[in-house]
């Protein structure tokens, strides 16, 4: 699977830039149909606050007060951070999180990433796109 896919009727757009002077992973946006956005990691990346802040402020510029479904793909990340972890789990704006991954380290990052205070909002580990985005579009109120 490539690491950016575009899906018919998506929109792809830029990475935000980053006024922080440390390394941070180049997130890939992808807007969805239905007011989703799809996140791309890039594969070898460390997870931290830091990309956690990018997806927050995307997620403003997209879609400002209401509220977004975000399929997250870490496929490939090396390491989720404990602060990571928090930062995902508190950003407002996201009504569903669909944690998106290849290998059994993916699931065991994602299941990491899970284990944070995601319980306000529905949020689940998935291995196949199309699961993912069929969970979301089933889910009252997320899309």
């Amino acid at each position: 699977m490539p690491e950016a896919t575009v899906f018919p009727g998506a929109a792809p757009l830029q990475p935000a830039s980053s006024a922080c002077t440390a390394p941070s992973p180049v997130v890939t946006f992808t807007v969805l149909p239905d007011l989703a956005v799809k996140a791309v990691l890039p594969r070898g990346a460390d997870l931290n606050e830091t990309a956690a802040a990018q997806l927050y402020n995307r997620l403003g510029e997209l879609a400002g007060d209401r509220s977004v479904a975000v399929v997250l793909e870490l496929t490939g990340v090396q390491s989720v951070t404990r602060a990571a972890r928090a930062a995902y789990a508190a950003i407002p704006s996201v009504s569903a999180w669909a944690i998106l991954g290849e290998s059994p380290v993916d699931r065991l990052l994602g299941h990491f990433l899970l284990g944070g205070e995601f319980s306000s909002v529905p949020a689940r580990y998935f291995t196949a796109e199309h699961d993912a985005l069929d969970w979301l579009s089933r889910l009252d109120h997320v899309l």
